[in-house]
């Protein structure tokens, strides 16, 4: 089965992308393969809070893992449904769901 999720870049342009469940990691890998942005210099481990992005609406009610959390806190300009895109699985969770790419990912002194 194939899904959809929509994508808004740093410069506010919306893309739409299909994919099929589990296709990648991540939702970050997913974003990277369709060269949208280079995000998650980490490589997906949670740490570097490069990939941050924004849920636009509503909430995933999907478990966070502590480190997600923990990178989450260091971060700048974080919302109530911000996630790190290398923590989001690509399952019909995110189904037709929009995600902003936050580009300011500065860690808090």
């Amino acid at each position: 089965m194939n899904y959809v999720v929509n994508i808004v870049t740093s410069d506010n342009q919306l893309f739409s992308i299909p994919f099929k469940r589990f296709e990648y990691p991540n939702l970050m890998e997913l974003i990277v393969e369709n060269n949208f942005e280079d995000i998650g210099e980490c490589l997906g481990r949670g740490l570097c809070g490069t990939c941050h992005v924004v849920l636009t609406e509503g909430a995933l009610n999907d478990f966070m893992e502590p480190i997600e959390k923990e990178t989450i806190k260091t971060l700048n300009n974080t919302q109530p449904n911000s996630r790190l895109a290398c923590q989001i699985m690509l399952d019909e969770k995110i189904n037709n769901r929009t995600f902003k790419i936050i580009t300011d990912n500065k860690i808090n002194p």
